[in-house]
């Protein structure tokens, strides 16, 4: 005898029924993407190479806004002072 597969219970009045994200001081893979200006994709890749700072929350990645920015400082390249200097030389 099969017993029916069991049904997941229906959403409540008022309860979100989008993907569940984080906003603020934690970032999801999707929020974090955009905020680095690169694609989900990308940033999983990264991440499975552990390039870039993550936590896990059970087994959802959580990205720190705070970690992501120090790492972006972190970078090599110009710095935002050096940037200004090269357009005020180039005027």
């Amino acid at each position: 005898m099969n017993a029916a597969p069991r049904k997941t219970p229906r959403k409540q009045v008022g309860q979100g029924t989008g993907p569940r994200a984080f906003n603020g001081l934690a970032l999801d893979v999707r929020s974090a993407a955009a905020f680095l200006g690169t694609s989900e994709k990308t940033l999983r890749g990264l991440i499975a190479r552990q390039l870039v700072p993550f936590r896990r929350l059970n087994s959802r990645i959580v990205l720190l806004r705070s970690e992501l920015e120090s790492f972006l400082l972190g970078l090599p390249g110009v710095t935002l002072d050096e940037a200004q200097n090269n357009m005020e030389q180039r005027r």
